[in-house]
């Protein structure tokens, strides 16, 4: 499976080179309304990107955008139908980094990640270390002490096996020298009360800001060249002294279509999805969900994905995790 990820990985970019269809169908579309998938649940990180842009291209492409949150299988339920959709350019899918350079590598998926054709780059999420109140803790050093006086007995909560935040949370752990054991859910809104209730310990997922921000949780630490903007009294994993792989720089979320989208399909939502993210107001609105609006072409973000599918393929062989 790795091999033939790794020979694969390229083939996104070539497909964008592929005429697909031509002519009055294309420089109709839209003429009906866009499914977009979220492979997670309500709540969580990808949907409120996906509710963001799809509320502003709507406008702009002058036909509904209907976000459809499918969770499942960490991602492989919302990717499966999505692969298996007309490529019309009226099935959508918001992904993670995880759905193409992850989880693949580390469990059974029930789709073929070359089936899924870049469109287009929309936001970086920020990594962050986000722990229960219930410790009593107040940074991350009093965190990392509490958890070496209790090896194995606290818990960190992801979106799933083979998840981003499943990975921050081997990374994470091993760079503090700490042992926890993971707890993962169906989606990550499912982690919110235990967080609260302090159940599990830790989790790894930008939708904890705002609970943060309120006081019903606490940041400890984010990822990250410098400070969020918006957590500007949180240090960085880097001011920790910390070594996360720099793995932070392959996290995204960006639109997929099925192989075979035409491409001038995939450009225009590319392009009305540039102009979005250039908005002042679109940004205000990512950066409320700790994230950051960033915009590539279908042809650099397809680039970018065969890059950090090399690159976390040979990180989970250095962090020797295994199919879960």
């Amino acid at each position: 499976m790795k091999r033939r990820m790794l020979l694969t990985a390229s083939a996104i970019a070539p497909a964008l080179a592929m005429t697909g269809r031509s002519g009055s169908a294309q420089g109709a579309y839209p003429n009906k309304p866009i499914r977009l998938i979220v492979p997670y649940g309500p709540g969580g990180s990808a949907d409120q990107v996906a509710r963001i842009y799809a509320e502003r291209l709507s406008a702009t492409l002058g036909q509904q955008i209907v976000v459809e949150d499918k969770p499942g299988a960490s991602g492989g339920v919302g990717a499966q139908m999505v692969t298996a959709a007309p490529a019309d350019g009226y099935t959508l899918l918001l992904a993670p980094s995880a759905i193409l350079t992850i989880t693949p590598f580390v469990r059974k998926v029930p789709y073929n990640p070359d089936d899924l054709m870049a469109v287009t780059r929309l936001s970086t999420p920020l990594l962050s270390a986000t722990i229960t109140n219930k410790l009593g803790a107040t940074n991350w050093q009093e965190f990392v002490a509490l958890a070496k006086q209790n090896p194995g007995q606290y818990w960190y909560g992801s979106s799933g096996p083979g998840t981003v935040t499943h990975l921050t949370g081997e990374v994470l752990t091993r760079a503090a020298g700490i042992k926890m054991q993971h707890s993962p859910y169906k989606t990550i809104v499912d982690a919110v009360g235990d967080v609260f209730d302090g159940r599990i310990q830790m989790v790894f997922d930008p939708s904890f800001v705002p609970y943060a921000k309120s006081g019903k949780c606490r940041v400890v630490l984010t990822d990250g060249p410098t400070r969020f903007p918006d957590l500007p009294d949180v240090p960085t994993a880097r001011e920790l002294g910390l070594d996360l792989k720099g793995f932070g720089e392959s996290n995204w979320f960006g639109l997929f279509a099925p192989k075979g989208t035409p491409v001038a399909i995939a450009q225009r939502i590319s392009d009305e999805a540039a102009k979005a993210a250039a908005q002042p107001d679109i940004q205000q609105k990512v950066t409320l969900v700790a994230q950051t609006a960033h915009h590539q072409s279908p042809q650099e973000f397809a680039n970018q994905v065969a890059r950090d599918r090399t690159f976390f393929a040979g990180l989970i062989k250095e962090l020797d995790i295994k199919l879960e």
